[in-house]
Formats: C-alpha cells, sequence, structure tokens
C-alpha cells in the first residue's frame, strides 16, 4: 500500500483558534473590579475562551500525532481517527461551496452507507463525507491530487470491464 502524502491541519487555523482563545481570556480580565458586578459575562467569557483555547490544543496534539487526511491503494482517510472509505465504496468526489467556504466530498454509493457505518461505529449513515478546506494546508493542492487518482482508479476499474 503506497500512502500518497499527508494533508495535515493547518498551523493557520490552530493558531486562529488558540489566539480567540486568548483574546476571550484577556477581555475576561480587562476589567479586574467589574467581574463580580457583571459575573455572568465573566463566566460567559471564560467558558468561550476555554472552549477555544481546549479546540486548538486538540488540533495541535492531533498535527504532532501525525494525523490528517490522504489516500492510498486502498482508500481515502476521511478523519483523525483513520477510517476510511474505499475505492470500490465510492460513487463520486466533488469539490462543493458553500457560504462557510469549500469542502471536497466524498460521496459513497448508498449501497455501502451502511458498511461504512459500521466500521465507522456510528449510529446512523452518513450519505456523504466532507473534508473541509479550512481544516488542511494546501487544500486545492488536496483536491487536485486527489481527483487525479480517483480518475486513475476509475479508469482502471473501468479498463478492466
Amino acid at each position: 500500500m503506497e500512502k500518497v502524502r499527508m494533508y495535515q491541519l493547518s498551523r493557520f487555523l490552530i493558531s486562529t483558534v488558540m489566539g480567540m482563545g486568548l483574546v476571550f481570556l484577556v477581555l475576561c480580565f480587562a476589567d479586574i473590579r467589574g467581574i463580580f458586578s457583571h459575573i455572568f459575562q465573566f463566566i460567559f467569557g471564560l467558558f468561550f475562551s476555554f472552549v477555544f483555547i481546549g479546540y486548538a490544543i486538540y488540533l495541535w496534539i492531533k498535527r504532532n500525532e501525525g494525523k490528517g487526511y490522504y489516500w492510498d491503494d486502498e482508500g481515502v482517510v476521511i478523519d483523525f481517527q483513520g477510517n476510511k472509505v474505499y475505492w470500490d465504496e465510492i460513487e463520486e468526489i466533488k469539490l462543493v461551496k458553500s457560504r462557510l467556504g469549500k469542502s471536497t466530498v466524498i460521496y459513497p454509493h448508498y449501497t455501502n452507507h451502511e458498511k461504512i457505518r459500521i466500521r465507522r461505529k456510528k449510529k446512523m449513515p452518513t450519505p456523504a463525507h466532507s473534508i473541509d478546506w479550512f481544516l488542511i494546508e494546501k487544500p486545492k493542492e488536496f483536491h487536485k491530487n486527489l481527483m487525479k487518482f480517483w480518475e486513475e482508479k476509475c479508469n482502471l476499474k473501468n479498463g478492466d470491464n
């Protein structure tokens, strides 16, 4: 199994989320005398700062563990736990543009939804698996290379018929 290139989590995303958490934290303690008069806002700000900082630490740990998105001869890794959608299960791969950004979306054939659900240990099947571009470094390169590899796989499969 030849693993192509690993597309890791974006450093920019991690630093942005960490920065937002630190800004919330600084704003919480900016008016130290007014903390007790505005206790609800203080607790609210403290909660959000810890959520953002915690998420940034989680992403940083995953990046340091070498987690990311890639594909090999078996299939495409669709999450940070290493779950794959195998090439013979995929019906289509598309670029989807929305208000929130771009994503590479992998659509498995409907007959494979249950197999993938069981393999991922989920309660409900997922009709599509989205890889958001803001999560990874070099997302255009990722999508272009994935589409090229997917087309080669389709040509090999159709050539065997």
